[in-house]
């Protein structure tokens, strides 16, 4: 079992030396793991006050070797795993962070959403989604990355929406490839709350996707 924060839990009462803010900061570090996966940035603590005392307090604890510093602006709780030694938050979690901190709505990938929905057996090479912002790919731990590229402002409506999901996974599998039986298995996935999105949303969806998004979404 891993042991988040075993860094700096030992410093909890010595917070004074860190400066103004220190023991909220180190407080919510200590609930990382479970609000965030262990991954946060400086953002997560706006409410705190003056983000240069916040700052500080932060640079400190990366000295200090309690914390580290994924990425500008990204930082982790270090845990301890019985095997691999000291491991970080992981790249979902620090994924998961640079969202809260940018406000990203997220598109999952083609491949991914095809794989998760049973359209595919297809797993991703990469962490990937679609956003409304500019494309780019970023750091998340080690050797992974995450990409996230930009999308049309149709194809962002329904982020987060099952609509989204299936549209994506759609465009993966192809046009030529998208029959009846593939579909079959969706249709007592989804409940009538995703299958009212999908009859709502194919106005934004290509014209050969909306016989797919009617069979699926039934009627009413």
């Amino acid at each position: 079992m891993l042991k988040k924060g075993i860094y700096f839990f030992n410093i909890m009462n010595r917070s004074e030396a860190y400066g103004k803010h220190a023991g909220d900061v180190l407080r919510r570090i200590r609930r990382a793991s479970r609000q965030w996966g262990g991954a946060f940035t400086p953002s997560d603590f706006a409410d705190l006050g003056d983000p240069r005392s916040v700052g500080m307090v932060l640079s400190r604890l990366v000295a200090k070797g309690s914390i580290r510093r994924v990425r500008r602006g990204v930082y982790e709780v270090p845990s301890s795993h019985p095997l691999l030694g000291t491991v970080g938050a992981g790249p979902q979690a620090v994924t998961d962070a640079i969202v809260r901190r940018d406000a990203l709505k997220l598109l999952p990938s083609g491949a991914h959403a095809a794989n998760m929905l049973g359209l595919s057996t297809q797993v991703a090479a990469r962490a990937a989604y679609g956003v409304a912002g500019r494309s780019r790919i970023e750091q998340t731990g080690g050797q992974a990355v995450v990409e996230f590229r930009r999308r049309s402002p149709k194809a962002m409506v329904m982020a987060g929406r099952a609509s989204g999901w299936l549209a994506e996974a759609l465009r993966n599998i192809g046009r030529e490839h998208v029959t009846s039986a593939r579909l079959s298995s969706l249709k007592n996935k989804l409940g009538p709350k995703d299958r009212r999105q999908l009859r709502e949303d194919i106005r934004y969806v290509p014209a050969w996707m909306r016989p797919a998004f009617e069979e699926v979404a039934g009627h009413e």
